[in-house]
């Protein structure tokens, strides 16, 4: 079989172009390298959003590859997008092309999404064993679609879902991301994550998180329980990383790093013991971060962690089940800015129980932190999350909200999630907060003093950019 993967568009379209940076889409290279290591198949790569594709020339590669079938993966923002392309290749291109959805949006929506006239098979979930056996049936032109688990179809017009496929219990049964289908060189980190001039690439160690937070979406993909892989398995990929693709710098994209201590502190020896020359950039939260670890990261390579701080209000924090105090936050990030690396944090504006003045102690606290970059965005109730079904009950939002409202930091006017503020009002305030912390003298010279080298000064510049179509938007 020859099979197309797309990454679909949307900050090209409906959000603030590069405002994020691009980073290659592991979960693409994940079901990859996975099916190539089960079966014989043609296999490519088409990320129309870091290349900033029209329709046309997404029809155009398309046409000229002429899959057998096309897989999408879907973040919530790109919905309306791919219905648009799948209605293209049913239509203008192959109408016997299978056409592939997975990712959180199915995931969370299945029966609103496999109702979409152009679209075949919803994978559910965890993906890699799931496509894998939807690939192989059908390229053994077997119909038995109903043993496969994790799927979502349509026959004789009714929709079938399997039952839930069961989470993949060792992480090091799946091998590495399949880096070589990809132009490395089109991707960079975004400008607040980025440590280095060298060449950078995401990694993961572990999925799941074991938060409970009601805007999160990582428990609806991999569940509250994590998984890890296995110091040997991370570092082995670090290796080939390294060895086979120049990559130098590395964002962890885990949901808490620093959640199993005993696990972080045996990767960051192994990186150490081995003399990896490497950076990196961390996520963590403000209650699990030890200044053992913390030191211990430091010596591996470990240049800026970043915490999702969310909020300066502890009773929007409680609300939004953050499990994290004020206190935390200004003693764990002033102990990182003490230990020498750098920080970053988002904030939140627009939760629920938010107002005025709860966005305003926001600022305040977010301008009385050491922090090197901040990023406020606008509160978005991804489908998916109890956010989602909150903001739904008090009549907020509906299953046919546009999809492209739900891109981060959005040109299109925002969802209001409270009744507090009004959406030209929470825009108002992002703008703001994004003036107040950046353009403070005392940041400012903060700043001049990093230049350091070539690459910080590179940095500061496309930040500013950034910054400025930020507060050009709407």
């Amino acid at each position: 079989m020859k099979i197309l993967l797309i990454n679909p568009p949307y900050t090209n379209f409906d959000g603030i172009k590069e405002s994020g940076g691009h980073m290659m889409p592991l979960n693409l290279a994940y079901l990859a390298s996975y099916l190539r290591s089960k079966m014989e198949c043609e296999i490519a790569i088409l990320d129309a959003e870091v290349l900033g594709l029209s329709y046309e020339q997404i029809k155009k590669s398309i046409t000229e590859k002429n899959p057998d079938m096309v897989g999408f993966t879907c973040p919530t923002p790109t919905m309306n997008h791919v219905f648009k392309i799948a209605e293209i290749i049913k239509k203008e291109i192959n109408q016997k092309c299978v056409v592939v959805v997975g990712g959180i949006h199915p995931t969370a929506m299945p029966e609103e999404t496999i109702k979409n006239n152009y679209i075949d098979f919803e994978v559910i979930g965890e993906g890699e064993i799931t496509f894998y056996e939807l690939v192989k049936a059908i390229s053994e032109k077997r119909q038995n679609f109903e043993e496969i688990k994790g799927l979502c179809f349509k026959r004789d017009g009714q929709t079938i879902a399997t039952p839930p496929r069961p989470l993949i219990a060792d992480l090091d049964d799946l091998p590495f991301p399949a880096r070589d289908l990809f132009q490395l060189e089109i991707y960079y980190q975004a400008p607040t994550k980025k440590v280095s001039n060298e060449k950078a690439g995401p990694i993961l160690t572990s999925r799941g998180c074991a938060f409970n937070c009601i805007h999160c979406l990582s428990q609806k993909m991999w569940g509250r329980n994590p998984r890890f892989r296995s110091t040997a398995n991370v570092i082995a990929e670090i290796e080939e990383c390294l060895n086979k693709y120049g990559i130098k710098e590395f964002n962890v994209f885990d949901d808490t790093f620093t959640l199993n201590e005993t696990r972080a502190m045996e990767i960051c020896d192994e990186i150490i013991n081995r003399k990896l020359n490497i950076s990196w950039v961390s996520l963590s939260r403000v209650n699990t971060l030890t200044e053992r670890l913390l030191q211990k990261m430091k010596a591996a390579g470990c240049k800026k962690i970043s915490f999702g701080l969310e909020s300066g209000s502890q009773k929007v924090l409680d609300i939004i089940k953050k499990q994290a105090t004020l206190a935390m936050a200004q003693k764990t990030v002033n102990m990182v800015y003490q230990a020498g690396l750098t920080v970053h944090a988002s904030f939140m504006l627009g939760n629920i129980g938010e107002t005025e003045k709860t966005i305003r102690e926001t600022i305040s606290f977010a301008k009385n932190l050491p922090l090197d970059n901040v990023t406020f965005f606008i509160t978005s109730p991804y489908p998916g999350t109890e956010l989602y079904e909150m903001a739904k009950n008090e009549g907020l939002i509906n299953d046919k909200t546009d999809w492209e409202k739900f891109a981060p930091l959005t040109k299109t006017p925002p969802i209001v999630v409270q009744k507090n503020i009004s959406a030209e009002r929470l825009v108002y305030w992002q703008k703001r907060a994004f003036r107040e912390f950046y353009l403070r003298p005392k940041y400012i010279f903060h700043k001049i003093k990093q230049l350091r080298s070539i690459g910080s000064i590179k940095a500061i510049i496309e930040g500013f950019r950034v910054f400025i179509r930020i507060l050009q938007k709407q």
